[in-house]
């Protein structure tokens, strides 16, 4: 794992939050090292835009923070359950896709190699097929799309199944 970029020197920030690596995205609790007029900054926007986290979301994180080895275990039977079935699926449609699977985290770009923009094929894929893949144009990638490899493994590989399905078709109206 790559140790946190405040390690390389005074003016380097590190986030960290429950979202990702906990696979608890509805907490919304985090935290940041930062020189100090950067988390000063960031004190007085969180103050002003919620104050406190949730009595709720401040036990759960405690609690989450207990049991982080089994959190972390169960998340890594998944990533690595996901990253093989993932691996698979880039094999099998190679002449549509490609990616660099992640190394450090849950997410990656996805190259797709049809005539669309990232946005209508994200739009698509979610109104007809129920895929969630993010437009790479909102990170500045047209022509990707965002994946992340973090969900229940057979949602998955029906997620991926059917994005397949959806690239299939619209590679056969394209010719």
């Amino acid at each position: 794992m790559a140790p946190p970029i405040r390690d390389y020197g005074a003016r380097g920030i590190s986030v960290g939050t429950f979202s990702k690596p906990f696979g608890l995205p509805g907490l919304r609790i985090g935290w940041i090292a930062a020189p100090e007029e950067i988390v000063r900054t960031c004190w007085s926007a969180r103050d002003y835009i919620s104050l406190a986290p949730g009595k709720l979301n401040d036990k759960l994180a405690q609690i989450a923070l207990v049991n982080r080895g089994r959190i972390i275990e169960r998340n890594h039977a998944i990533v690595e359950a996901n990253m093989v079935a993932a691996n698979t699926w880039f094999a099998q449609n190679e002449d549509l896709v490609s990616w660099t699977p992640p190394r450090a985290g849950l997410l990656a770009l996805l190259k797709y190699n049809l005539e669309a923009p990232s946005k209508d094929l994200s739009d698509r894929l979610a109104g007809e097929y129920s895929v969630m893949l993010a437009p790479g144009s909102a990170f500045g990638f047209e022509g990707y799309l965002r994946i992340g490899v973090g969900q229940t493994p057979e949602i998955f590989r029906e997620g991926l199944f059917r994005a397949a399905a959806c690239l299939r078709d619209l590679q056969a109206r394209s010719r």
